[in-house]
């Protein structure tokens, strides 16, 4: 028995790969900036600074995502 082998599968299992189902990475990050904001509150002062600066952080950083990854929609689009 011979294998026949179909190029249309592999190029349609690799386009499906890129666009995954799930929870968009800005998002993870900001609902990660949570974590340290809410243990401000419950931990030592001494923390509450450095917490609340993690915290900061990682809503910039999800801005910084989310930013990134609207210029890529229109890059592609463009294309």
């Amino acid at each position: 028995m011979s294998r026949s082998t179909n190029t249309d599968v592999r190029n349609t299992v690799s386009d499906e790969t890129h666009e995954k189902p799930g929870v968009e990475l800005w998002i993870k990050i900001s609902l990660a900036a949570f974590v340290p904001l809410v243990l401000a509150f419950y931990l030592p002062d001494e923390w509450q600074s450095a917490l609340f600066v993690a915290g900061g952080l990682l809503v910039l950083a999800g801005i910084g995502a989310l930013v990134r990854q609207e210029r890529s929609k229109r890059t592609d689009a463009g294309a």
